[in-house]
C-alpha cells in the first residue's frame, strides 16, 4: 500500500490536468463520500428508526427494479451532483 504522501501526490498531479469544471465535480464527491462514508465515527446513525426506514425502502424498491440503472459512472455522478445542487 502507498503511503498517504504518495497518495496525495498521485490526487495533485491528477487534478492539475483537470478543467475547473471538472475539479468542482470531484470536490463535491469527495465531500459526498466524506460525509456519508468515511466518517464513521458515529456508527449510531445505522440503528436510527429512519435509518432503518430508509434500509427497508431501498431493500423494497430493489426488490421491485424501482432502482435509477445508469448507462455509466458519468450518469450517474451527473445524477447525484444534480441532488446536491437542489
Amino acid at each position: 500500500m502507498l503511503k498517504t504522501a504518495d497518495f496525495k501526490q498521485k490526487l495533485w498531479a491528477e487534478i492539475e490536468q483537470l478543467s475547473p469544471d471538472e475539479v468542482e465535480r470531484i470536490y463535491k464527491l469527495v465531500m459526498l463520500v466524506k460525509d456519508e462514508f468515511i466518517d464513521t465515527a458515529d456508527e449510531g446513525r445505522y440503528e436510527t428508526k429512519g435509518w432503518q426506514q430508509a434500509e427497508r425502502e431501498a431493500t423494497e424498491a430493489y426488490r421491485k427494479g424501482g432502482l435509477k440503472a445508469y448507462a455509466g459512472v458519468d450518469e450517474m455522478v451527473d445524477d447525484i451532483l444534480a441532488d446536491t445542487d437542489e
